[in-house]
């Protein structure tokens, strides 16, 4: 499936003319779909139905990985009038096939032409890649647009939340880009709302299976690249092509290219969104259109001082950490990419609040001590989190982390020499353990933390490091943010750090009263 006739199919003006682009002389006279997925059991008389291998076959399993052509019959006898698949697939009888080396490229067009027939996707739909701050980022959007009266989306890892608070896709604990043709459905509801300015994340795996294709996008943005999930992708130069795909497949020639200036893999980004004649727009202390001259750590948040189109700013931000830092530059430079003054982000940028799970102080315990949590669960998440949090600590940095079952392993010793290096109390616990042994996990992060205390299970080792805080201590509880379960073998349960500490900060301030 080409770049070129993926563009083809999203530009046509209805699904059935694009199938019948696609085999003019394969699909039945009349045909009128009436559905598209990738799940077998959803098809009904009239749909389409996409099969390979995928995160997205089984709806009630997602993030699963299954082979959709193992479902065919399935889907063919839930009523599918029409399959597309792989070339190697026998065609069975029942239904019309139509075959293509890369079928998931397909379903994003086609998806987009159910969904447009009665009203355009939102005009500015900004994409966000990398491996830290696309939540932040997507929020931030969010905000600035709203503070300037844009009806405006954020779709992420926090669900798809509208200006107004309000939520028109519930989170999923899996999928941080929902599937497909949800997503396609979640434009159009977008649109019949008003609302014209969508922010939502662009993880590699959505990239990978191609849940972005056909998403009438804009701007696209690269945040960073660091060491994650390393276990599905095997090296960081595939974890790189992956990402970069936004910028090759997804987004039309000649859009906006926000990037990081100041990141490593910056340079390489830059080459591959010059041949195809984006725009781009650089950001950070090496930036181009945004260059930061200046930040100050301050009581509530940082001082900054902005060149922008070669013109000074200042400005505030309630925000701490350097990572917080280039997330707004680069929510900053989606805004003016969107049509925005500079003047007008300019003057949101101090309304502009924490994002759920993202360096949130969720308590205070009775002794002074900061309790913290985020959402850092890699190396270079884990590093920026303490270092923001060292800025305003007076006293002891203690952190609380573990690392995650079924996940890149390579990543945990050095989780813990991050640990050991920046935080002055260490305390290894568990994280989502899913089915590996939890003391492997452990052994595995303490070797590059040997002095750390090891306590199980979550809440015992949040309790222990929040009983001992003293007068301007800060502990970091890392790794589940905003998340509100552990995995545990098959079972997830209900769990959060943050009402975790909350409420063993409050029994701390209840047995001081008495």
């Amino acid at each position: 499936m080409s770049r070129e006739e993926t563009e083809r199919l999203t530009k046509s003006v209805s699904i059935e003319q694009a199938l019948q682009r696609l085999a003019p002389e394969q699909l039945p006279k009349g045909l009128v779909v009436t559905g598209i997925t990738t799940d077998p059991a959803l098809c009904r008389p009239g749909f389409v139905y996409v099969a390979d291998e995928s995160e997205t076959v089984d709806s009630t399993r997602l993030g699963v990985r299954l082979d959709g052509r193992a479902y065919i019959g399935r889907a063919i006898e839930n009523g599918a009038a029409v399959v597309i698949t792989t070339p190697d697939v026998q065609p069975l009888t029942g239904a019309q096939f139509i075959l293509r080396e890369n079928p998931l490229a397909l379903l994003g067009p086609l998806a987009s032409r159910f969904y447009s027939k009665d009203v355009p996707p939102p005009q500015c739909i900004a994409l966000v890649t990398g491996t830290n701050g696309k939540t932040s980022t997507v929020n931030f959007c969010r905000m600035l647009w709203t503070r300037r009266g844009k009806n405006a989306c954020s779709i992420g890892n926090l669900g798809g939340v509208l200006s107004d608070g309000s939520l028109v896709w519930a989170r999923d604990p899996v999928l941080s880009v929902p599937e497909t043709v949800t997503l396609h459905k979640i434009f159009h509801d977008l649109a019949r709302k008003g609302v014209q300015h969508v922010a939502m994340e662009a993880t590699s795996h959505a990239l990978f299976d191609h849940r972005l294709d056909g998403t009438k996008a804009t701007i696209g943005a690269f945040t960073n690249l660091t060491r994650d999930h390393l276990d599905f992708h095997g090296t960081m130069e595939e974890y790189f092509r992956v990402k970069m795909t936004l910028f090759q497949n997804v987004l039309p020639e000649g859009s906006f290219a926000v990037l990081n200036a100041d990141a490593p893999w910056y340079e390489e980004a830059r080459a591959i969104c010059l041949q195809r004649r984006h725009q781009v727009l650089s950001f950070g202390e090496k930036g181009d259109k945004i260059k930061l001259l200046a930040a100050e750590t301050t009581k509530n948040g940082q001082k900054l001082k902005l060149l922008i189109d070669g013109k000074t700013y200042q400005s505030n931000i309630q925000l701490f950490g350097r990572f917080q830092l280039e997330n707004v530059l680069c929510s900053l430079a989606i805004a003016l990419a969107s049509g925005l003054s500079t003047e007008e982000c300019i003057e949101a940028l101090p309304f502009l609040e924490p994002v759920e799970g993202r360096l949130n102080q969720v308590a205070t315990t009775p002794e002074g001590g900061r309790v913290i949590v985020d959402y850092a669960h890699t190396p270079d998440g884990l590093q920026a989190a303490l270092k923001a949090c060292r800025s305003f600590t007076r006293g002891k940095l203690w952190v609380v982390f573990g690392a995650n079952g079924e996940r890149d392993p390579g990543k945990r010793i050095e989780m813990g020499r991050e640990a050991a290096a920046l935080a002055d109390e260490v305390i290894i616990t568990d994280g989502q353990i899913r089915r590996e042994d939890p003391a492997k996990i452990r052994a595995a992060v303490k070797a590059g933390a040997p002095e750390a205390r090891e306590i199980t299970p979550r809440v015992k080792a949040i309790q222990f490091a929040c009983e001992n805080l003293g007068n301007g201590d800060t502990v970091l509880i890392a790794g589940f943010g905003h998340e509100k379960f552990q995995v545990i073998g098959e079972t997830v349960i209900p769990y959060s750090d943050a009402e975790t500490a909350v409420k063993i900060v409050g029994a701390l301030a209840q047995s001081c009263s008495k």
